[in-house]
């Protein structure tokens, strides 16, 4: 794919044709391209940011496939810069750990490694880890903390070359990266080439259950490319004769499900019962119809509406507002919604990377955290919701001085 992107004409799962288009945000620059400051004055490339659905199988998906390489090479989203995604990571090994009973000559492997950070901990447990990874940057850091790390994407050609020099992996992860990827039946067969016979496939993702009836359309961007519910998922990954044996609902990223997955056999499965449950509930939601969806984009054009005038009354009223979290879900929000400079002062994150840069499209500029000391502004719009509470609890000074935080998502809250 040499094009910047390409029109997604059929579904990636079922390859149907009958695809519906209900939520339609524009068009917007990648929301992790950051800028500097002599880079503001050249055009930045765009891209259509729209949902499909798909009538025969209900994947959604977006309406075009940004080529990777413009996403992935240098990444600049690093988890280890949360706490809330650090415990979840934590939490995650030492459960797989006690439940599969690896020890030393267990091999995991993590699918979209990043910096290391999950396989560090399963580190500890003294098990080998291997870390894959397109991005030259991260696969740095990891290495720097002792996780070695192939630099490539993951496919069944890649899956084969790691077998051979590693042997096959007792526990495969892919936390937060299988929305990423274009081609799934590529990971697909190459997971089940790379996987012990007895082997596990754990992976989490956004669930869309929870992503319509919170209204987290911010949560929609170019890297994602597919947002799952079970119906869809469970039928891509029978063809390739896997299983769910392991089922839970995570609150991270504003609603997760993890799914532990084993090739299919006749040993008892404990998580039936829970996958039955969870498709009624996708059901009963209208998951599987297009009402339900056309619903949701009604909702965020309301919420628009909402937030800039509440907005534009506090600015009439010579209110200093600034962003907290330059995340790629505020950039989409900021684009989307059209606040710029005129409305935000400025944006505050934790990511040093990140500092010094001006967000994508609108051109706010990021500074530090220990900014909002200095400037006392009145009101924070938490745009990074996902981690309002852990924002809330660091900013306590600017609450006690009578600072306001906005929360955005699921629908406006002032703290």
């Amino acid at each position: 794919m040499k094009k910047a992107y390409r029109d997604v004409e059929k579904c990636r799962i079922c390859h149907s044709r009958r695809l519906f288009k209900f939520l339609d945000l524009g068009s917007m620059p990648i929301p992790n391209g950051f800028l500097e400051r002599d880079k503001l004055k050249t055009s930045e490339q765009k891209f259509e940011l729209a949902c499909l659905f798909c009538e025969d199988c209900c994947l959604v998906q977006l309406s075009i496939v940004v080529n990777p390489a413009l996403m992935f090479k240098n990444y600049v989203y690093i988890p280890s810069m949360a706490k809330v995604m650090m415990n979840n990571f934590g939490n995650l090994a030492f459960q797989i750990y006690k439940e599969f009973k690896l020890n030393k000559s267990s091999l995991v492997v993590d699918i979209g490694s990043n910096d290391g950070s999950l396989l560090t901990f399963f580190k500890n447990f003294e098990v080998k880890v291997l870390g894959i990874d397109p991005a030259k940057n991260l696969a740095k850091l990891a290495e720097m903390k002792g996780i070695p790390t192939e630099v490539k994407f993951f496919n069944a050609r890649n899956a084969k070359q790691i077998v051979k020099k590693y042997g096959k992996a007792d526990v495969i992860t892919a936390t937060n990266v299988i929305a990423h990827i274009d081609n799934l039946h590529q990971v697909f067969e190459g997971v089940a080439s790379l996987l012990a016979k007895d082997g596990v496939f754990v992976t989490e993702f956004p669930y869309l259950v929870d992503l319509i009836k919170k209204n987290e359309f911010d949560t929609i961007y170019h890297e994602h490319l597919s947002y799952f519910s079970l119906k869809p998922w469970i039928k891509l990954i029978s063809l390739y004769g896997f299983e769910i044996i392991g089922v839970q609902r995570l609150l991270i990223h504003g609603g997760s499900i993890r799914l532990i997955h084993r090739k299919k056999s006749r040993k008892s499965n404990k998580a039936l019962n829970t996958v039955k449950y969870l498709l009624s509930v996708e059901e009963n939601q209208g998951l599987y119809s297009t009402k339900a969806l056309i619903d949701f984009a009604r909702r965020i054009e309301n919420l628009k509406v909402e937030l800039m005038e509440l907005l534009t009354d506090l600015k009439k009223k010579r209110k200093k507002i600034i962003g907290y979290g330059a995340a790629a879900k505020g950039n989409v929000l900021t684009n989307y919604f059209g606040i710029g400079t005129n409305i935000l002062d400025y944006i505050v994150d934790s990511t040093p990377y990140k500092q010094g840069l001006f967000t994508p499209g609108v051109h706010i500029p990021v500074y530090g955290e220990s900014r909002i000391a200095k400037d006392r502004p009145d009101y924070i719009l938490i745009l990074a919701w996902n981690f309002a509470d852990e924002i809330i609890e660091k900013e306590r000074e600017f609450k006690k001085n009578g600072g306001k935080f906005i929360i955005p998502i699921p629908k406006i809250k002032i703290v």
